[in-house]
């Protein structure tokens, strides 16, 4: 069974099957029941209001009572946070806390995703980051070694970054010196990308700092050894994420060119 219905605790309101986008649940004899068809999302849990309808296959013990609209951000002071955030690109010697990455990954988990796929992978390096930065310079290395018509196009990019962790004052433009990285796999990128955006937003309310790196992110995608140290040989990598707390601050928020807008 997708979907459990306590009849004892049903009162047949037909709340949840006016909110069930698949149109899946019917009231019948005073009570919800199941037609067959589901993703799965949760609506019918969350809209229920005896707390009648469960999915076996979730952990229920995870579900609780929603935010009241009392504790709802004010929203002059969410967009001033999201016009204060800043790609960082220097941090601190820190390493992120277990509980922080824990709150980061859970925003990402809880974004919603197209036909409620869940498919996003979330992979953190951080204890393991000097291995994984090992397997990555020495697949681009390796490939800058070759001779120009063996070269791929794509690693020709990262040229001047090979070079820079060679110089007088040597700079690790790909990884910075961030003590983590943060990945999300998925099979579409808009899933990723409303995952990643969520968890920034949650990042920079413990204090993180956030750098979305996409020439770590095609690296790792181009290159096998750094796919199957990341676990995401079976879907591609859409984000990258540099993290940690940042080594600089920014006391005022940043200009934008006007807003590009269609109000019809």
């Amino acid at each position: 069974m997708l979907i459990d219905i306590d009849a004892g605790r049903c009162i047949g309101c037909g709340k949840c099957v006016r909110d069930c986008v698949g149109t899946n649940l019917l009231v019948e004899d005073g009570v919800a029941r199941v037609k067959g068809r589901c993703i799965l999302c949760g609506h019918c849990v969350a809209v229920c209001p005896t707390e009648a309808v469960s999915i076996p296959s979730y952990d229920m013990a995870d579900v609780e009572p929603s935010a009241p609209a009392s504790a709802t951000l004010d929203a002059a002071t969410l967009l001033r946070a999201i016009k204060s955030r800043r790609s960082v690109r220097d941090y601190r010697p820190r390493p992120v806390e277990r509980a922080a990455l824990e709150l980061v990954l859970q925003a990402g988990r809880y974004t919603a995703t197209a036909k409620n796929a869940q498919g996003c992978r979330f992979v953190v390096v951080q204890d393991a980051l000097d291995e994984f930065k090992g397997i990555v310079w020495d697949g681009i290395d390796g490939l800058l070694a070759l001779p120009p018509a063996d070269k791929p196009r794509w690693v020709k990019l990262y040229k001047p970054f090979s070079r820079g962790r060679f110089a007088d004052e040597p700079v690790d433009f790909l990884f910075r010196n961030a003590p983590a990285a943060v990945f999300v796999a998925a099979g579409r990128a808009d899933d990723a990308g409303l995952a990643a955006q969520n968890m920034e937003l949650v990042a920079a309310s413990l204090g993180l700092g956030v750098l979305y790196n996409g020439y770590l992110c095609r690296a790792a995608e181009e290159l096998p050894a750094a796919k199957t140290f990341l676990e995401a040989e079976d879907r591609p990598l859409q984000v990258c994420m540099l993290l940690g707390y940042p080594a600089v601050s920014f006391p005022r928020t940043a200009p934008r060119l006007p807003g590009d807008f269609v109000v019809k």
